[in-house]
């Protein structure tokens, strides 16, 4: 029989209450014992919701604690500093993302990782889709050839999370969509292409809607008992970049919370021998398409997608990863990069200027 995994949840949140709780509650052989969250009212209502026995309104206490793990779902910039002090308290990591804001923040967190032992893992759906691991494989298998060229759109309408509180404050959140969803989707590419070494990174920002938009309902009104919407609204609603990196390949990202534009989620990949197009998680019926040629024939492919469910297969490898000792994944490269990426688009905004690495 497998030995029981005990999970701490740091954070109990939207994230927390409608993915990595759940999750964890389907998994054989794995108990939640603690969670912790500064809103007594929030941790309250989370803890019997869900069945956990102890709370702690400070999470390093809740280290302290004989637990295995821990899944952090808080606010942006506690993120590396609760990922360093529990891999310090002998607990492995599951951390939602960003993963860092900052460069220093990355080496350190992998640095501890490295010297305790203890596992650190990117809390990254994307990358445990069925797409992904379609993708994956071809690009592996040189399908593609040479990648050089790829786009990226991850487009709201009107989609502003927590309007007033953390989400939109710079200092708590790091930046609006760009490092709320431009993570994902630059992650993504990176994990897919293992294109690193960003060297010239240019970025724009805007804040167009915040004064006529409302509240776009994450997270659910059931996980913010007891928020306090008091935080300075001063994050940007859409941002763009351009990125060429060392190789020659280039990227294209855009994101927005709110703009009069088409919205959902659109990535494309150029190679030497094919292309792709990759599909939008809101319309099940867009698959992926595959451009390329069958002896000397313009040809599109439409490959058949496994299903997956992509929290499940995140979650089911972190307790893979801690009871049997196998790699996460979580490549300091790849989160460098991403970092990189989005920290660039921020300061060249803000600058006028590109960044040079």
């Amino acid at each position: 029989m497998k030995r029981k995994i005990k999970i701490g949840i740091i954070g109990a949140g939207g994230i927390a209450q409608y993915a990595h709780i759940p999750t964890y509650k389907k998994a054989e052989n794995v108990e939640i014992t603690s969670i912790a969250d500064t809103n007594v009212e929030k941790l309250k209502y989370a803890s019997q919701k869900f069945d956990i026995p102890k709370t702690f309104t400070n999470w390093e206490d809740m280290l302290n604690e004989d637990i295995d793990a821990v899944s952090i779902c808080t606010p942006n910039i506690f993120h590396s500093i609760q990922s360093i002090k529990a891999m310090e308290a002998g607990k492995h990591v599951l951390c939602e993302k960003p993963l860092c804001l900052t460069e220093q923040e990355v080496e350190d967190v992998f640095n501890t990782s490295e010297k305790t032992k203890m596992k650190f893992m990117g809390a990254m759906p994307k990358r445990y889709s069925g797409e992904a691991q379609i993708m994956k494989k071809l690009i592996e298998n040189g399908h593609f050839g040479e990648i050089y060229y790829m786009k990226a759109s991850y487009m709201r309408r009107r989609g502003i999370p927590g309007l007033n509180t953390w989400f939109t404050n710079k200092r708590l959140a790091g930046g609006g969509p760009m490092m709320d969803l431009g993570v994902h989707i630059i992650d993504f590419l990176i994990y897919l292409t293992g294109i690193f070494n960003p060297v010239t990174v240019f970025g724009t920002t805007y804040s167009k809607f915040f004064d006529s938009t409302t509240d776009g309902g994450w997270p659910p009104l059931d996980t913010r008992i007891g928020n306090k919407f008091i935080e300075e609204v001063n994050v940007e609603d859409l941002s763009s970049g351009f990125v060429k990196f060392a190789n020659g390949a280039t990227l294209f990202v855009e994101t927005s919370w709110a703009g009069n534009c088409e919205t959902g989620t659109k990535i494309s990949i150029l190679g030497t021998k094919a292309g792709a197009q990759l599909p939008d998680p809101e319309n099940a019926k867009n698959p992926i398409k595959i451009f390329g040629e069958i002896e000397e024939v313009l040809s599109d492919t439409i490959p058949t997608i496994p299903p997956t469910k992509a929290f499940d297969e995140e979650i089911n490898h972190f307790l893979k990863c801690v009871r049997e000792d196998v790699d996460t994944g979580t490549k300091k490269d790849e989160i460098l990069t991403v970092t990189r990426i989005i920290d660039g688009i921020y300061r060249s905004a803000e600058s006028g200027k590109p960044i040079m690495y």
